[in-house]
C-alpha cells in the first residue's frame, strides 16, 4: 500500500474510504497492519 497520500487524510475520513471504523484503524496501526 502506498502510504504517501493518507496523510492528507482525517483518521474518520480514512476511515470511511476504506470502508472501516476508526478503531480498525487504531487496532491495524497497532498491529502495523499500515506500515
Amino acid at each position: 500500500m502506498n502510504t504517501s497520500n493518507i496523510t492528507n487524510y482525517k483518521p474518520k475520513d480514512f476511515a470511511e474510504l476504506l470502508g472501516v471504523s476508526v478503531k480498525t484503524l487504531q487496532r491495524w496501526d497497532r498491529d502495523e497492519i499500515l506500515k
